[in-house]
C-alpha cells in the first residue's frame, strides 16, 4: 500500500469517525430502530435460545442479513457492547467502501486519466454525500454490505483481468491452477454476499452471465471450467446455507420479504418514488453539477468492465422498484451500488478538469477546490451535517439535552423518536415480567431493552401477519414494511399490554392520533369492541412529565 492509499483511507476513517462522534453528542443515539431487531436476535442466540424473536416461540427469520447477524452474535459471545460494536463496524466499513471504490476506479481509469488525482476527487465527492455518514453509524447492515459488495466486485474485476491475461497470452507468470483458485474464491465471495442480502443473488447471476458471455455477443454463451468452478464456489457457501435456512424456517424467502411485498402497482410506484427520493437526498442540487460533468464523458472512456459495473447498479435500481423501496431515508438499498451508478463519473470529471474556454480558464486545481466548496455548501444544510454541528456546539457547552422537536405527523412536540422508544423499552423492563407480552410498533428498541415478549403489529417478525394480504385501504398509502396488520389476530393472542401510540406525549393520550392509526393493526384494534371491553387505559409518566400511553388487560392485576 503506497502513501496515497494510506492517507486516503486514514482520511476517510477520520471523517466518518468525527461525524459519527459529533452526531452522537447531539442525538441520544445514531442507531436506527431496526438495528435493535438484530441486537435482540443476537442476544437470544448467544444465550442459547435459538434464532427466535420471542424466547420459547418458533424460529422466525425476522432480520434482513444473516451474515451481519453472525458478526453481532460473535460480538455478543465476546461480551462486547453491541451498539458500540455496530457503530465501529459501520464506520470502518464506510471508509473501506470508498477506499475500495478508489481502487476500482484506479483499475478502470488510471491509464487514461490526464490528472492523477481525479479518482481521489471522485471518491471525496462520494464521501460528502450525507448517506455514507448516516449509515456508517446507523447500526444496520447497510455499511457492511456496501463494503462487502464493493470488495466482491473489486476481486471480480481483478479475476476478470487475470483470466484475460492467462487465456489470451502465451507468456504469463500465472498458471491455470492459479486462475482456478481465483475462480473459486470469487464464487465464495458472491456466496457470502448473498448471505448478507438475499437480493444479491441477482448480482451473482449477472457475474455468471458475464463469465459465460462471448465477446461482442449478448446471446452466445459458453460453459467452461471457469464457469463451473465459479458456480461451485458459490454453491459451497450459499447453496448449503440456503438449504439449511429453508429447512429451518420453512419458507423460501425471509419473513421480512413477505411482510413487505404483495402490493401490486402501488408497490412498484412506491419503489420508483423511493429511488427518486433517495437520489435527491444523496446530493440534492449537487446532481446538477454531476450531470453537467457527465456530459463530458466520451465513448472511448468506457470499457467492458465499467459497463458491467454500471449494469450492476441498474439491476439494483430495478430490483428496488420491484420490491417497493424502503421506509428509511437516504436510500439504504441504493447506497451500496452508488459507486457503480457513478462508475463513469471519474473520466468525465477528468475531462471537465481539462476543459478550457476563454470565459472559463481556471486551473484544474482551482476547479477541484471550487467543486468541493460548492458540494459542501449544498450538502452542509442536510440533517446529518446539521446534527454534527449541533453535537459540536454541545461539546462546547459541555451539556447534552433531551431533544424535543415538533413533529407535524403528530401535531405536537415529541421526544426524538429513537430516544423515546428506548425510554419505553426501559420502562417496560421495570413494570413488566419477562414472560409478559406487549403488542407494539415499532419493535426494535422496545424489544431489545424491555426483554419481554413482543408481538409485532406489522409482521416483520411475525409470520402470520407477514403472509396475509394487504388491506386495500392501507396499500394505497404504501409504507414498506409497515403496511400489513391484523388487529383481530393480535387481540386473539391476548397480550397483557397493547401500545397504540408509539411516541411519548406531554399529557395522557388515550385515543391514538391519525399518525398511529395509519398502521392497520392499530386502527383495527382501536375500532374493536373486544379491545375496549378487555383493556383499560393506563398512562405512565416516564420522564419529566412525559407519558407513555399504554393499555392493559382488565382481568390482570
Amino acid at each position: 500500500m503506497n502513501k496515497t492509499k494510506i492517507i486516503l483511507f486514514t482520511a476517510l476513517l477520520t471523517f466518518f469517525s468525527i461525524l459519527s462522534f459529533l452526531r452522537a453528542n447531539y442525538l441520544y443515539t445514531t442507531i436506527l430502530d431496526d438495528a435493535y431487531i438484530f441486537f435482540r436476535y443476537a442476544e437470544n442466540i448467544a444465550n442459547g435460545y435459538g434464532i427466535v424473536w420471542n424466547i420459547g416461540e418458533k424460529p422466525v427469520e425476522g432480520y434482513t442479513s444473516f451474515l451481519y447477524l453472525a458478526i453481532l452474535i460473535t460480538a455478543k459471545l465476546l461480551s462486547l457492547d453491541l451498539e458500540l460494536y455496530a457503530i465501529l463496524i459501520g464506520i470502518i466499513s464506510s471508509a473501506l467502501t470508498l477506499y475500495l471504490t478508489y481502487l476500482i476506479y484506479e483499475k478502470l481509469y488510471a491509464h487514461i486519466l490526464t490528472h492523477t488525482y481525479t479518482n481521489i476527487i471522485a471518491v471525496i465527492i462520494l464521501a460528502l454525500s450525507p448517506a455514507y455518514a448516516y449509515w456508517a453509524s446507523a447500526g444496520m447492515e447497510t455499511a457492511f454490505y456496501s463494503m462487502f459488495l464493493t470488495l466482491t466486485f473489486y476481486f471480480y474485476l481483478k479475476y476478470s483481468n487475470l483470466s484475460r491475461e492467462i487465456n489470451g497470452s502465451k507468456e504469463t507468470k500465472y498458471s491455470k491452477s492459479y486462475l482456478n483458485g481465483w475462480t473459486i474464491l470469487n464464487g465464495i465471495l458472491f456466496g457470502f454476499l448473498c448471505m448478507l442480502r438475499f437480493e444479491a443473488i441477482l448480482f451473482f447471476f449477472a457475474a455468471l452471465y458475464y463469465l459465460m458471455k462471448r465477446e461482442k455477443s449478448f446471446i452466445r454463451l459458453s460453459i467452461n471450467t471457469n464457469v463451473i468452478l465459479f458456480a461451485a464456489g458459490f454453491i459451497i457457501i450459499f447453496g448449503i446455507y440456503f438449504i439449511w435456512r429453508w429447512s429451518y424456517f420453512g419458507y423460501f424467502f425471509p419473513n421480512t420479504y413477505y411482510a413487505k411485498t404483495g402490493g401490486g402497482l402501488q408497490q412498484l410506484a412506491g419503489g420508483f418514488l423511493y429511488i427518486i427520493k433517495a437520489l435527491r437526498l444523496f446530493y440534492g442540487f449537487g446532481w446538477i453539477l454531476i450531470i453537467i460533468m457527465i456530459f463530458f464523458l466520451r465513448k472511448n472512456f468506457s470499457s467492458e468492465n465499467s459497463r458491467f459495473l454500471f449494469a450492476i447498479g441498474v439491476i439494483s435500481l430495478v430490483t428496488t422498484i420491484l420490491l417497493g423501496g424502503d421506509h428509511f431515508h437516504l436510500g439504504r438499498f441504493i447506497l451500496p451500488v452508488l459507486p457503480m451508478l457513478l462508475v463513469f463519473f471519474p473520466p468525465a470529471l477528468d475531462k471537465f478538469l481539462a476543459y478550457k474556454t476563454k470565459s472559463f480558464n481556471l486551473k484544474p486545481t482551482y476547479k477541484v477546490l471550487l467543486l468541493i466548496i460548492i458540494f459542501f455548501i449544498i450538502l452542509v444544510i442536510k440533517p446529518v451535517y446539521k446534527e454534527a454541528l449541533s453535537g459540536f456546539q454541545n461539546i462546547l457547552k459541555g451539556e447534552k439535552e433531551i431533544i424535543v422537536v415538533y413533529d407535524s405527523s403528530c401535531d405536537e412536540e415529541i421526544i426524538d423518536w429513537q430516544h423515546g422508544w428506548i425510554i419505553i423499552g426501559n420502562k417496560l423492563k421495570q413494570i413488566a415480567d419477562k414472560d409478559d407480552y406487549i403488542a407494539a410498533v415499532p419493535i426494535g428498541a422496545i424489544g431489545y431493552y424491555s426483554k419481554i415478549n413482543v408481538i409485532d403489529m406489522v409482521g416483520l417478525v411475525d409470520p402470520v401477519i407477514a403472509h396475509e394480504k394487504f388491506s386495500p385501504d392501507a396499500v394505497r398509502k404504501w409504507t414498506p414494511g409497515h403496511t400489513k396488520g391484523d388487529g383481530k389476530y393480535i387481540l386473539s393472542r391476548k397480550p397483557k399490554y397493547i401500545q397504540l401510540t408509539d411516541y411519548l406525549t406531554k399529557n395522557p393520550l388515550e385515543k391514538p392520533h391519525e399518525r398511529s392509526t395509519q398502521f392497520v393493526s392499530v386502527k383495527e384494534i382501536w375500532e374493536s369492541e373486544d379491545f375496549h371491553s378487555d383493556y383499560e387505559f393506563c398512562p405512565i409518566e416516564v420522564i419529566d412529565g412525559w407519558y407513555y400511553n399504554l393499555f392493559k388487560r382488565k382481568n390482570l392485576k
